[in-house]
């Protein structure tokens, strides 16, 4: 891992949950738009807390009912990981 992907890695960890807004977060890879059996890379990274992320019921690899709830996709948590680590984009 490259120091830049390490320093961004550590900024999506400090944000919080990008669907509750809870904390603390675990850094999780977006599925949408990936190559199946292959790892998103770094730079393609949400924080998530532990129920949104692995739980069975709210997870993004379980049922995604919070996800469903706050009408939030992967990639639409995506972006506003990118803007609020590095700003809007003119």
């Amino acid at each position: 891992m490259s120091a830049a992907s390490k320093r961004h890695m550590g900024r999506v960890a400090g944000l919080p949950c990008c669907v509750c807004g809870t904390m603390p977060v675990e850094v999780h890879h977006i599925l949408e738009g990936r190559t199946p059996g292959r790892k998103s890379p770094d730079w393609l990274a949400i924080p998530v807390c532990p129920d949104c992320h692995r739980g069975s019921e709210n997870g993004i690899h379980g049922r995604r009912a919070m996800w469903r709830v706050m009408r939030k996709t992967e990639l639409q948590c995506l972006a506003d990981t990118l803007e609020a680590i590095y700003g809007g984009f003119q």
